[in-house]
C-alpha cells in the first residue's frame, strides 16, 4: 500500500499550481480593491482632520487645473508641507478623481490601484498575492501612494506609460523592463500636458529643486545596493541598482516594487515577513522632524527591504532570464 501511495504523493507535490481563471481573478482583485478602499477610509477617519496624504497635493492640483489655474501655485501650505513635486502627467491621470471629495478620492485611487495590482499578481498563480499583506503595501495604502500602480504596470504592460507620472520611481522599473511602448505612452502623456498647460515644466522643475530627498547611494549603507550591478543581466539586478541612484523618499512604500525581484513563494514569504517587521519597527521608532524624515526611517527601509532584496538578487546567476518574468522560477543552467 505504501509503495503505491508514495509515487502519487510525489507526483502531487511536483504538480504545478493551478492557473487562476479570469473570472476568479477579477472577483478576487475587485474584492481586494474594495478592502483597500475601505482601509483607507477607516485610516483617515481615525486621524485628525488636519491629516494629509501624498495624494492630496495631486488632487488639489487637478481641481485647480480644471478651474484654469496654475496647478503648481495651488498647493496650500499648511497643511501640505511641500510643493507639487510631480510632473503634470500625474495631475492629468488624477483628473477623474478630482470630481470626488478628497476623502473619497483617496479611497477610490487606492482601490483602483490595488485592484489592478491584484489582477497582475495573479496572472499565473495565486501566491504572489502575499505581497499585498506586507508592510510596504500597508504603508502605501496609508500614504495613498503610486507604487501599487507602478508595480502593477510591470505585470500589465499597457499601464507602463504611467511611470512617467513620477520619474524617480518609474525609471528603475523602466531600467528593469524597457519597452518602446512605454516610451511612446509617456511621450503622449507629456505632449498632452504641454497642450493643457504649456508652462507646467517651469513650476515642476522649481518644485523638484526644492525637494529634500537624496539618492540611496548618498545615505549610510546605500552604496551597497550598487552590488546589484553584478547581476545586471537580470531585470531585478537593474531595478535594485537603479533604485539606489534615484532620490526616493526613505519610507517603506517606495520599496513595494521590490516584490518583483522574487521568483519563488519562499522568497516572497521571507521578504514580506522581513518588510512587515520593518513596518512595525517604523511604528515604534522615534521620528525626527524635518523635510527628509531623519536617519531612522532610512535605516529601517534599508535593513527591512533593500538589503533583503539585494541578497535575493545576488543569489542568482547573472544571465538573461529570457521570457521569464517576476514570480517565475528561472530554468536550471
Amino acid at each position: 500500500m505504501s509503495l503505491a501511495v508514495e509515487p502519487i504523493q510525489a507526483a502531487a507535490s511536483a504538480a504545478p499550481d493551478p492557473r487562476p481563471g479570469p473570472w476568479s481573478r477579477a472577483a478576487v482583485a475587485a474584492a481586494l480593491g474594495v478592502a483597500a478602499a475601505g482601509y483607507v477610509l477607516l485610516f483617515y477617519r481615525s486621524r485628525s482632520a488636519a491629516a494629509v496624504s501624498d495624494f492630496d497635493a495631486i488632487w488639489t492640483a487637478a481641481r485647480a487645473l480644471r478651474a484654469g489655474l496654475d496647478p503648481y501655485a495651488a498647493i496650500p501650505s499648511p497643511p501640505w508641507p511641500w510643493d507639487l513635486q510631480y510632473p503634470l502627467p500625474a495631475v492629468l491621470v488624477a483628473l477623474p478623481f478630482s470630481f470626488l471629495p478628497l476623502w473619497l478620492a483617496r479611497a477610490a485611487f487606492m482601490g483602483m490601484s490595488v485592484t489592478l495590482l491584484a489582477w497582475g499578481l495573479t496572472r499565473r498563480v495565486w501566491w504572489p498575492l502575499l505581497a499585498l499583506a506586507g508592510g510596504p503595501s500597508l504603508f502605501a495604502l496609508q500614504s495613498v501612494q503610486w507604487t501599487p500602480l507602478f508595480t502593477a504596470a510591470v505585470l500589465i504592460t499597457p499601464l507602463r506609460a504611467l511611470w512617467a507620472v513620477k520619474p524617480t520611481s518609474g525609471f528603475p522599473l523602466f531600467a528593469a523592463y524597457p519597452n518602446r511602448w512605454t516610451v511612446s505612452g509617456a511621450l503622449v502623456l507629456f505632449a498632452l500636458s504641454f497642450l493643457v498647460f504649456p508652462h507646467w515644466l517651469t513650476g515642476w522643475l522649481a518644485a523638484a529643486r526644492r525637494a529634500p530627498h537624496v539618492a540611496a547611494v548618498l545615505r549610510p549603507g546605500g552604496a551597497l545596493l550598487l552590488l546589484a550591478l553584478i547581476r545586471w543581466r537580470l531585470p531585478e539586478g537593474r531595478q535594485v541598482a537603479a533604485m539606489s541612484l534615484m532620490p526616493l523618499s526613505p519610507h517603506l512604500y517606495e520599496a513595494l516594487p521590490l516584490v518583483l525581484v522574487v521568483r519563488s513563494r519562499r522568497e516572497l514569504l521571507v521578504l514580506t515577513l522581513w518588510a512587515t517587521l520593518a513596518f512595525l519597527a517604523w511604528g515604534l521608532a522615534p521620528h525626527t522632524a524635518g523635510p527628509d524624515h531623519g536617519l531612522v526611517p532610512w535605516l529601517i527601509v534599508l535593513i527591512g527591504a533593500y538589503l533583503p532584496a539585494l541578497v535575493v538578487v545576488l543569489r542568482r546567476p547573472n544571465r538573461e532570464p529570457g521570457r521569464f518574468g517576476p514570480f517565475e522560477a528561472l530554468p536550471p543552467t
